[in-house]
């Protein structure tokens, strides 16, 4: 039986391929318009209207190409090459050419991806004065977005565009008003007065007439050029919130809106609880159908806004969404996570981790190619978006840190390169390596080659903290950071930072400081302790006060007393904060693995060396793993207490052990020099203790007696007790 066809037969004639070859340009256009319309997307079909297209283009008028075009953006088909020469041979810039056909072509080249050189002859012409008459609001609002779809930033175009949009602000709708708005911000030229025009003319008086997309939209357009804009954005923002909450219309937000808004509220710093709680219940509802880029910018926005189902939805956006959203994220959208669950102590899941893992592996690969290709985003996207991976790293629980790192490594010493490293992702760096236990050399020292003449105490103490750990001194960041701490000895700070400090520049022996900043350090922490500024809470009261000893025993062993006040001072206080009891004293070193430390307790009390207490403690910050009888102390170093794949103690352990050996004999027991059996143990031991020399015992009622008696602080009093 004969099929019957449901075409009709001019779409047939259209469709025909034999018919293509001989189509008038005219017929031709109208059959790519009408197979556009249809998404008829045959691959053949559509070469053989390019390969037509391309035999009458001399013929192709500017209406031709207009519906060829629309007709290719409508089924998505793209050929650069093709749109280029047919648009070359149709218009020449003639200025009596239709602008609504131009802007139509504008539209369609946009919308298919071509690149911003097939853009500059038409911003040249639209530049012209009275180039833009006859276009409607709309109209020029499209084209502007256009423009701002392939980047086309034609300065004089966009002067042309503003003063054109100025002039029928009043009378433009919102969909025109969000367009122009969006495409100037996008494109970063933000005219203080368009915007002024379009939210006092166009926006703030229709605001129940905006959609939610339009709105954010809007809103985000707004936050972008919030540096003209003042005041305006935010209450042009308000007067949105305040209908949104009125009538319910938040709840039409899709995935985009939400992104866009949360964003917003953050930029302009827009602090509204029934807002947050709106936009974290509407997130909750919609976790699963946000996109790998709008989740990143949702949970970053997100994270910056207080409200009772923050937690909830970032908690089940881990669970759920993350582990499919993952494997489509850029580097920007992986940081943006990952510093958002940060924020708000949120762990990934294991599946989570190493998904994480190897989409950084694979997108640090993409932007090093493009950075060769010179096709990179912004290098101080790549450069933040390094700094909020290692700011969020403690989100990553059990990852390989030796893997992470090294698939980030390249990018950086790129960056580096190209000096488009700040000295605040340098900190950042440093100290997720110190986190991790990796000593990069080599990158430390391509860190130090960043420059920068001033930076403020905050970022001083960062870089102080996230190089000390690893042990490795940086002489040109540690001369910036001593110039930094030496031009701001007015500076206030708190306790903790102060003591955190103090405790990194020990580490570091206090290499490349200056005497005048090492002792502004103390004279500014003396302060603090003298005035009662100290924290309220006990566990981090502790931490100051060991922190602050282990640095002040660690200045007077390199200094008389009479010459640093301050230090004996410090010292003595730490002692008075947390007294003789080693157990008071918080760990300011990895914990010595159970099992060995049972191994050498065994051994000890074998050999009748053992004591029932925690260790020795000089009140110096730190406490011996155990110890023995004659009053030695003895570590027990598992690899927690080593870098990766290295035998180099931490900085922290050999300060720990310089401080305690200057009070009594140590002895180191390390992991893999331990042996498995008890007669070796023996013979390891006795070899090790029996070259030490012999030293009273410790009476440690006697040490907690002394210490409660002990006189005020002060230099005086330090001397007394030692």
């Amino acid at each position: 039986m004969r099929r019957v066809s449901r075409q009709s037969p001019l779409l047939e004639f259209q469709l025909d391929l034999r018919e293509v070859k001989h189509m008038a340009p005219h017929v031709l256009a109208s059959a790519v318009a009408s197979a556009g319309a249809g998404r008829h997307l045959a691959p053949v079909l559509w070469r053989a209207y390019g390969q037509r297209a391309l035999e009458l283009k001399k013929r192709f008028t500017v209406a031709d190409l207009r519906r060829f075009l629309q007709g290719h953006a409508a089924a998505n088909v793209k050929d650069a090459a093709l749109f280029r020469d047919l648009l070359k041979a149709v218009w020449q810039g003639d200025p009596a050419t239709p602008p609504k056909d131009l802007c139509s072509i504008a539209i369609s080249l946009a919308k298919l991806k071509c690149d911003a050189g097939s853009f500059d002859d038409l911003a040249e012409h639209f530049a012209r004065e009275r180039a833009l008459e006859g276009l409607e609001s709309i109209d020029v609002s499209s084209l502007a977005n256009a423009f701002s779809r392939v980047s086309c930033a034609h300065a004089p175009f966009l002067r042309a565009l503003a003063a054109q949009l100025r002039q029928d602000a009043a009378g433009a709708a919102p969909v025109a008003a969000a367009m122009a708005l969006n495409a100037f911000a996008v494109m970063k030229h933000c005219d203080k007065e368009l915007f002024e025009a379009l939210v006092t003319g166009s926006v703030r008086p229709c605001v129940g007439d905006f959609t939610m997309t339009q709105a954010a939209l809007t809103v985000d357009a707004l936050a972008r050029c919030s540096e003209v804009t003042e005041d305006l954005a935010r209450q042009a923002f308000r007067s949105f919130v305040d209908h949104w909450l009125r009538v319910g219309q938040l709840s039409f937000a899709e995935c985009e809106d939400l992104a866009r808004l949360a964003s917003s509220a953050v930029r302009l710093q827009v602090e509204d609880a029934g807002l947050n709680a709106a936009l974290a219940r509407l997130g909750l509802r919609r976790v699963g159908s946000f996109s790998a880029a709008q989740l990143g910018v949702f949970c970053a926005a997100l994270a910056r806004l207080p409200s009772e189902g923050r937690e909830a939805f970032l908690s089940v956006a881990a669970l759920r969404a993350l582990p499919q959203a993952l494997r489509s994220m850029g580097l920007v959208d992986l940081a943006l996570v990952a510093q958002a669950m940060a924020t708000c102590d949120i762990t990934f899941t294991s599946e989570a981790v190493a998904l994480f893992q190897q989409r950084l592996a694979e997108t640090a690969k993409e932007e090093l190619a493009h950075l060769a290709a010179d096709r990179a985003a912004e290098l101080a996207s790549l450069a933040a978006a390094l700094e909020r991976i290692a700011e969020g790293s403690k989100v990553l629980a059990g990852a390989d840190g030796k893997q992470l790192l090294a698939s980030i490594r390249p990018l950086s010493m790129d960056l580096i390169a190209r000096r488009a490293l700040r000295l605040r992702t340098a900190a950042a760096l440093m100290a997720l390596h110190a986190e991790f236990r990796v000593r990069d050399v080599a990158l430390l020292d391509a860190l130090g080659s960043i420059s920068e003449t001033r930076i403020s105490p905050v970022l001083a103490g960062r870089l102080l903290r996230g190089m000390a750990p690893l042990g490795n001194p940086v002489k040109s960041l540690l001369l910036l950071i001593d110039d930094s701490f030496g031009a701001s000895r007015g500076y206030q700070r708190s306790l903790p930072a102060l003591s955190a400090d103090l405790f990194a520049a020990a580490l570091l022996d206090f290499a490349y400081l200056s005497e005048e900043t090492i002792n502004s350090l103390l004279s500014a922490a003396q302060a603090c302790c003298e005035s009662d500024a100290i924290p309220s809470d006990r566990a981090l009261r502790l931490k100051c006060a060991a922190e602050l000893s282990a640095a002040a025993h660690a200045r007077l062993r390199g200094t008389a007393v009479g010459e640093s006040g301050s230090a004996a001072w410090l010292a003595d206080w730490a002692v008075e904060v947390s007294g003789s009891d080693p157990q008071l004293a918080p760990a300011l070193v990895p914990p010595a693995p159970q099992g060995l430390r049972r191994s050498v307790f065994a051994a000890l009390r074998r050999a009748g060396q053992e004591v029932p207490l925690p260790g020795l403690s000089a009140e110096v910050g730190f406490v011996s793993d155990l110890a023995t009888k004659g009053g030695v102390a003895v570590e027990v170093n598992g690899p927690e207490r080593f870098y990766l794949d290295s035998v180099e103690p931490l900085a922290c352990c050999r300060l720990k052990h310089r401080a305690l050996s200057a009070a009594f004999p140590a002895v180191k027991v390390s992991w893999w020099e331990w042996p498995s059996d008890p007669a070796e143990q023996d013979r390891f031991l006795s070899v090790d203790i029996s070259g030490l020399d012999p030293v009273e015992p410790v009476d440690y009622e006697k040490m907690l007696a002394e210490a409660a008696q002990m006189p005020s602080r002060g230099a005086e009093g330090y001397e007394a007790s030692v």
